[in-house]
């Protein structure tokens, strides 16, 4: 398409839509109009401007920017970079990496050399959280900035934009949006680059009277991929999902995780809530659930698109099917909400070199002995009460495998009346 390459970007007062990032003054420009930055990482949805931005910052800074992207460029291809710099390059090189989530942690290890040996400047752009898919250590060397996805204002001066390039374009003197601007703005989401691929092809159905285009809509539906979701419908798109699971409802399940797939949502989003709800709804109901879906996540990555969402189809079925427990979700709240307001000590037999520790396998498998000291139950009249081994975050169900470990528990706790002999429910 050749109207997103006609929009020239001269200037950062060029972009739109990313003004809390690029206006005069902004902590972003100070960082970048001088280049006092090693890594710089740029996270929103597709055509919000990153790749854009990353090269205006290239140009500015009088740097040459060498573009790679993460699933087609490994570790060789930056070694080959690397080796062809001058000594006056070294530094003078911004590495522009897109979908730079998809790196492994071998590969970000070696960016994170790049970075420290002060080879090349990095700027990183993902569409996911980096807290998901970015090493802490290369985290704690980058900068991170938002884009957001550009608002109906935004496009609109874009639109107004397009007209003279499309007249070039289409050699015509006027052109008309023909009341349609708006259904294509509702049909890019937000993406600059949809927005102006979507503005090019109706101006190629367009209809041509006297020295006027006026652009169609007609048949562009059939041939670009509709993302007309808000990320509050996604939301709800989500929630619907993992309720269904929840629900143990196979058919809503997969009728949602493919409606949210439909939408434009990445497949490894929609994993990531799913690797969540094997824990927070199955748990130890059926442990495996946690396992099953790493490997299926695994495969569906090597298989990919198409075939890979009959994988994905499978391991949302798979959690909807399975028994149900959140226990260990409500453990874990317990223990978090009991320390927020509980400084608990290590009891003496638990402390590093402390001889009253009894070794469990010395006595078959289990011995009786404190493990906490439940400081709730502290009086300063009587410090026998200080230890107490009742306290209780974790209450297996009687649901699938969990009950085989209630039954474990209950046989081996027995002698403590508040934990796992009674009251589980």
């Amino acid at each position: 398409m050749k109207l997103a390459s006609m929009m020239r970007i001269d200037s950062f007062s060029d972009i739109l839509g990313q003004d809390e990032l690029t206006k005069d003054g902004s902590l972003f420009r100070k960082i970048v109009d001088n280049g006092g930055f090693d890594s710089l990482i740029f996270t929103g949805p597709p055509g919000s401007g990153k790749t854009i931005v990353s090269k205006l910052i290239g140009k500015l800074l009088d740097n040459e920017l060498i573009s790679l992207h993460a699933t087609t460029h490994g570790v060789t291809d930056l070694k080959k970079i690397v080796a062809n710099l001058s000594i006056a390059d070294k530094g003078n090189v911004i590495l522009f990496i897109d979908e730079i989530h998809r790196y492994s942690k071998s590969q970000q290890d070696f960016l994170l050399k790049l970075l420290d040996d002060k080879e090349v400047k990095i700027i990183g752009a993902s569409t996911e959280n980096p807290y998901f898919n970015l090493t802490p250590a290369f985290r704690s060397r980058s900068l991170m900035f938002k884009f957001k996805a550009l608002e109906r204002k935004s496009l609109v001066d874009i639109a107004n934009r397009t007209k003279q390039h499309i007249s070039e374009l289409m050699g015509i003197a006027n052109v008309d949006f023909n009341g349609n601007l708006d259904y294509f703005i509702d049909m890019c989401n937000g993406d600059t680059r949809r927005f102006l691929n979507i503005i090019e092809l109706a101006s190629m159905i367009g209809d041509r009277r006297d020295d006027t285009l006026y652009l169609s809509k007609e048949g562009l539906e059939e041939v670009v991929a509709k993302n007309s979701f808000s990320d509050d419908e996604n939301c709800d798109l989500f929630s619907a999902m993992i309720k269904s699971i929840r629900g143990t409802d196979p058919d809503a399940a997969i009728l949602w995780a493919m409606k949210l797939y439909n939408s434009g949502v990445p497949p490894e989003a929609i994993y990531r809530r799913l690797m969540v709800s094997a824990s927070e709804d199955i748990g130890n109901a059926y442990p495996e659930a946690v396992t099953f879906i790493n490997a299926s996540y695994n495969n569906f990555m090597n298989v990919g698109i198409p075939e890979g969402l009959i994988i994905f189809a499978h391991a949302v079925v798979y959690l909807a099917s399975l028994p149900k427990s959140n226990r260990c979700y409500l453990a874990y709240h317990k223990a978090s909400s009991y320390l927020k307001d509980i400084n608990p000590s290590v009891p003496l037999n638990l402390r590093y070199n402390n001889n009253s520790y009894k070794y469990p396998f010395d006595y078959g498998e289990f011995v009786d002995q404190n493990y906490i000291i439940d400081r709730r139950s502290i009086n300063k009249g009587d410090r026998s009460q200080s230890i107490n081994n009742d306290l209780s975050f974790y209450l297996p169900s009687e649901i699938g495998f969990e009950n085989k470990v209630s039954e474990r528990l209950k046989r081996l706790w027995k002698s403590r009346k508040g934990r796992y002999g009674q009251g589980n429910d």
